[in-house]
């Protein structure tokens, strides 16, 4: 195995020209990796190839990432594996970063140490746009339209709570969702429930989201940030005997699993062009959401009450 470093490197390859220039230029150029390659500085993009198994990963760091990032990463993924050169290549996202890309070319390397640093659950601003939260009738009241926590609450993270008796109930947070679920664990859940909930999170309004299935024990979760094994194995031990899984498609997929598709809620493809994807991305995306499949079972959100209307 041989690895090199670029400064300016693309995090992404066009087709097969691209593939070659790489590998031409990395066994040319780079460095053979010998012992433990984690001991090489961690960079903030990165690819590796893997031809013998004929495997593409790569990652972008989120600091320039467009909104709906999450989704924007799955689907360049699917669209490069459609290029001409990437037939029989198995092309997706690296979620776990640096430490995934070199996992797949040194199989067994051991992962960090298993902790994580305390989190705080944070939740989003109700200044100027809550009324009143009515346990019995589950009705949120708002001020001026039901999409007002959306400009005001300034969240990052949406958490959908499916509970035993099939009731949906949704908050939003001030945190990034995985170290928060691999400190808080199982408890997290009711946690939340201590705290009156919040209208449902558009997608242009959130980064990072979970569904917790209650009912089934299961934890989905997505986020435009990298994943560290050591932060995904926490998560495991801290909700024991749940099915801990990364939701696909992000905000999309999270609608699916809460059974609920408003497309008032998701971006338009005008809005996808202002924060910069572009046709081809568009897509594929819309091709992927159209074909989730919506949770079988009908699920009770709150009612939303507005007042004084603008």
């Amino acid at each position: 195995m041989r690895e090199s470093d670029e400064k300016y490197g693309r995090w992404h390859l066009a087709g097969a020209d691209d593939r070659a220039s790489l590998v031409k230029r990395v066994l040319g150029e780079g460095r053979p990796v010998i012992g433990d390659p984690k001991t090489v500085a961690r960079s903030c993009q990165g690819i590796a190839l893997d031809l013998a198994t004929r495997r593409y990963r790569f990652y972008g760091c989120a600091l320039s990432m467009p909104r709906a990032g999450a989704a924007h990463r799955e689907s360049m993924a699917l669209h490069l594996a459609g290029l001409p050169g990437w037939e029989g290549w198995d092309v997706a996202h690296a979620w776990g970063g640096d430490e995934e890309l070199r996992s797949l070319v040194v199989p067994g390397l051991p992962s960090g140490p298993v902790q994580v640093d305390p989190v705080d659950m944070y939740v989003a601003s109700r200044d100027y746009w809550f009324v009143g939260w009515d346990p019995e009738g589950r009705t949120i009241t708002v001020r001026h339209d039901e999409s007002i926590a959306d400009t005001f609450a300034g969240a990052t993270c949406l958490v959908s709570v499916i509970d035993d008796d099939t009731t949906l109930t949704h908050w939003q947070l001030n945190n990034t969702i995985a170290p928060l679920l691999a400190h808080q664990g199982e408890p997290m859940a009711r946690a939340l429930a201590a705290e009156p909930p919040y209208p449902l999170a558009s997608e242009s309004a959130v980064t990072d989201g979970a569904v917790i299935d209650v009912r089934e024990r299961r934890l989905r979760y997505w986020t435009t940030d990298i994943v560290p094994r050591a932060c995904l194995a926490r998560m495991r031990e801290t909700w024991p005997g749940w099915q801990v899984e990364r939701l696909s498609w992000s905000y999309l997929g999270h609608l699916a699993a809460i059974g609920q598709r408003p497309a008032e809620l998701t971006m338009t493809d005008g809005e996808l062009l202002d924060v910069r994807w572009d046709d081809e991305l568009i897509t594929v995306r819309n091709r992927a959401r159209d074909a989730l499949p919506a949770a079988p079972h009908d699920l009770v959100a709150p009612q939303v009450l507005v007042v004084d209307r603008w």
